[in-house]
């Protein structure tokens, strides 16, 4: 079997959407490998099921992602994988400016953080940074990196940061291979499927409720019912769901996000009717809460 015949290319600009919305969590403490090389492979608009990463990587009888595994995996797929080592005198960002060039050519970095214990994926250098997606951590706090909790981070890293990850153990510089073309075509996109777009450290509201909905009315392993909008002239609408996990809530936007468009999900997959749809201008919401 063609293991890259596993992967699904969706085709840029149509598959934005889905692609930006594909980025998620590993689902356990063991599949950092796999998300990290799932996240890399929608850089270039490829998709593919984490759990069939998970059965390639055999990651229940090795308890994790070895090195060899990953590359191996990778390069199944139709990758191209050099280890790369960083001289231990060579600053961060001298390493990092040197693959600038592949970068740009579409490749990404997987580096073994923590002390070679978790997988995460580097998408850019960009302006002394680093731009990693961490499937596991959500959040990054100057004073102790014990202090991240649960969740999916995208992180703007300068090398400073970048050290304090502990991440050169174990790099894979990943390049398309037989994807150039596929990588070659999201290269424009990339900086939004980073979340570079954004200046540091702050979202569009209307990227935060995507966020919150899909994120985490949508999961099961959450408590949270709905969505309250507070409104900037007075009072508030809810979006409410019944079943988190099942009965899924669809946000979308238009007019360059301008216009906040929200429904019910679980009559219409189960092919009833659909709900009424809540169509709110962004500019009319002046915050937005999680509520159980």
């Amino acid at each position: 079997m063609n293991l890259a015949d596993l992967l699904t290319p969706l085709p840029f600009p149509a598959g934005l959407e889905a692609v930006y919305r594909s980025f998620a969590r590993q689902p356990d403490h063991q599949t950092c490998g796999a998300s990290a090389i799932r996240h890399g492979l929608l850089l270039g608009g490829l998709s593919v099921p984490t759990a069939t990463l998970e059965a390639l990587l055999d990651i229940r009888r090795h308890e994790g992602t070895p090195p060899a595994r990953l590359r191996d995996c990778l390069e199944g797929l139709g990758l191209e994988v050099r280890a790369l080592r960083k001289p231990a005198r060579q600053a961060t960002g001298d390493f990092l400016e040197g693959l600038a060039p592949q970068f740009a050519r579409g490749a990404f970095l997987l580096p073994c953080a923590r002390k070679a214990e978790h997988w995460v994926c580097v998408g850019a250098w960009q302006e002394g940074r680093a731009a990693v997606v961490d499937s596991f951590y959500d959040r990054w706090r100057p004073a102790s990196w014990q202090d991240l909790s649960p969740g999916l981070g995208f992180f703007r890293l300068l090398p400073e940061e970048l050290d304090a990850l502990d991440w050169a153990h174990h790099v894979m510089l990943v390049r398309p291979g037989r994807w150039r073309a596929q990588y070659a075509a999201w290269l424009p996109a990339r900086p939004a499927l980073l979340r570079l777009h954004a200046p540091l450290g702050e979202v569009s509201l209307a990227r935060a409720i995507r966020h919150a909905a899909h994120q985490y009315l949508d999961d099961a392993d959450y408590s949270y019912r709905g969505l309250q909008l507070y409104l900037r002239g007075g009072g508030a609408v809810a979006l409410r769901t019944a079943d988190p996990g099942a009965d899924a809530v669809g946000v979308r936007t238009a007019a360059g996000e301008e216009v906040i468009s929200a429904r019910r999900l679980g009559g219409v997959l189960r092919g009833r009717a659909a709900p009424p749809e809540l169509v709110l201008r962004a500019s009319a919401v002046g915050a937005v809460a999680l509520v159980s």
